[in-house]
């Protein structure tokens, strides 16, 4: 499973937040609450941030919620300062999924600001 309630079910997440937003109400046949052994595993070890300063001379833009318990706000944090510039930090408030929900505003437009201006 990706998200359970029931901490004694193995899943991805057992946050309140991850649940509502995976579990949230859709047309059935859209989405399951499923997912492989492989990818479970390759998710435990996926650490991105250990990649920050190869990223260069890419631009890089990182929106961070301030609030983020699943992918560690200060993880985050830590990796936008040992990215090398050009680089840009915008910050939102809430949890993992406000960029995608209730901030989406804000980190959307940040994103299109962002490729407007390296893209051009």
């Amino acid at each position: 499973m990706i998200v359970s309630a029931d901490p004694s079910v193995p899943a991805l997440y057992h946050r309140k937040d991850a649940i509502d937003f995976y579990l949230q109400p859709i047309a059935p046949g859209i989405w399951e609450n499923t997912v492989t052994s492989r990818s479970t595993r390759a998710a435990r070890m996926y650490e991105p941030g250990i990649w920050a300063r190869r990223v260069s001379p890419t631009p890089l833009l990182m929106v961070v919620a301030l609030y983020d318990t699943i992918t560690m706000t200060d993880l985050a944090l830590a990796a936008y300062e040992r990215a090398l510039e050009p680089k840009k930090l915008v910050t939102i408030q809430g949890g993992h999924f406000d960029p995608y929900l209730r901030q989406f505003p804000t980190s959307s437009a940040a994103a299109v600001a962002w490729f407007r201006e390296h893209l051009s």
